[in-house]
Order: structure tokens, then sequence, then C-alpha cells
């Protein structure tokens, strides 16, 4: 297979699974939309989605990554928005997810500023410098998404099970940060390699503590949650884009 025949392929390979990242949130929001209650989910994984998409959005413009970068960050945007609306709806605490909301638009606000004078050359910047600034904002923007789950592990190591981890999903964020890193490799985008090889690492400690602590032989044990002040339901909600997403985001 040629060079040029292989970026093709993990184009396509990297948009689709980016996609497919994006859609896991789907299934908690549409229970929060049937019980008309957030529960115990938290507003920081959505707020964090919406971050990384824009930013990543900017990014892929700039550096005129237009597929899968620009287009599939930019449903990543309008995604974020429905569920963040979805969650606002239903929300018992809507002052504190309307300051959530409005801190990270803030920023994000400043930084479009910055993306589109910077692309029009108003900052004595060159596109790609102005590219640059922005995907190092992606980079720190993709860490927090992915560390929005990190609970789990903490509830791993306190309670020696790893039932809290969502194997399904850490192996489909395995998949999908190997897509975006081979793709990032291929284009030279240092970006994309470096975040992946990030979340990569990440997810290869999470599935050795899986199998450290492997619910089949280390089960809760009973009055687990004696000990808790939160609900003993298992937060299943679990983000991971490595975009490269575009990192995938990452």
């Amino acid at each position: 297979m040629s060079h040029g025949a292989a970026v093709l392929a993990f184009r396509v390979l990297a948009g689709c699974s980016y996609l497919v990242m994006l859609s896991s949130p789907s299934l908690n929001i549409y229970r929060v939309y049937k019980a008309k209650s957030v529960g115990i989910q938290s507003i920081f994984p959505l707020v964090a989605l919406l971050a990384n998409s824009h930013l990543w959005m900017m990014y892929g413009y700039l550096a005129k990554i237009y597929f899968p970068v620009f287009s599939c960050f930019l449903v990543g945007d309008f995604a974020a928005v429905i569920y963040l609306t979805i969650y606002y709806r239903y929300s018992s605490n809507r002052g504190y997810v309307t300051r959530s909301i409005a801190a990270v638009l803030a920023v994000l606000a400043i930084l479009s500023v910055y993306a589109v004078t910077g692309g029009l050359r108003h900052t004595n910047q060159s596109r790609h410098d102005v590219s640059t600034v922005l995907g190092f904002f992606a980079d720190i923007a993709s860490v927090c998404l992915y560390c929005a789950p990190m609970e789990k592990l903490y509830m791993v190591l306190k309670h020696k099970s790893a039932v809290f981890i969502n194997l399904p999903m850490v192996l489909a964020g395995y998949a999908n940060n190997m897509i975006w890193l081979t793709f990032g490799s291929l284009i030279h985008n240092y970006f994309m390699i470096s975040i992946n090889i990030f979340f990569f690492t990440m997810n290869s400690i999470t599935l050795v503590v899986y199998h450290i602590y492997n619910p089949k032989t280390h089960p809760l044990k009973d009055g687990w949650d004696a000990f808790s002040s939160r609900s003993s339901k298992v937060d299943d909600f679990h983000i991971q884009v490595s975009v490269d997403l575009s990192g995938e985001l990452l």
C-alpha cells in the first residue's frame, strides 16, 4: 500500500472511530431524558467534550486538516451542545450548570477570537503559528476530557475490584487511540502523536489494573459503599476521544 493510500485509509478510519466514540454518551443522555433527572452524572465530561471538540475543530481548519479533524470535530461541537442542553433541562442545580458552561464558553470565546484574528493575519502570525498555539490548547482540552472519568480508577484501587471499569469502552478507546496515533504518524502531526501516546499509555495502565483486580476474582465486598456519601450506583458515563481528534483527540 502506498503512503497516499495509507493516509486516505486512516483518514476514513479515524473519522469513523471518532464519530463512534462521540456517540458513546448518547445512551446516558437518553437515560437522563427518560428519567427527567441527571442523577449522579457530572457536568464536567460534557463541558470538556465541548471544549475539546471546538478547539480541535478550529485547529483542524487552520492546519488545513479538513477531514477528519475539522469536519468530525465540528459534528462533535453540535453533539456536545445537544448533550449539554438535555443535561441542563433536567438538572436540579441549574445555577452550577450555567456557571460551568459559561466558564468554558468564556475561554472558548477568547480562543475563537484569537483564531479568527490570527487567521486573518491581524496578530502578525502565520496561519501555521496560530494553529500551533491552538494545537497546544487542544491537547490540554483532550487531557481534561480523558481525566473526566478517572475517578473510576480511584474507586478500583480503593475497593480492590475492577467492577467500576467499563471494559468495552476502554477497549474501544484503545482501538481509537491506535487509529489516531497511526494517522498522526502518517501525516507527521506531533499534536496528534503526543496526545494519543498519552492516551494509549493511560489505557494500557487501565487494562493492567483491570487484569490485576478482575471482577471475576475480585468482586465487590458487601457494604463497599458504607463509607461513601455518594450513591451506590456506578456512573457509566465514560468518554474517550482521541482527537487527534484529532485528536482524539483526541
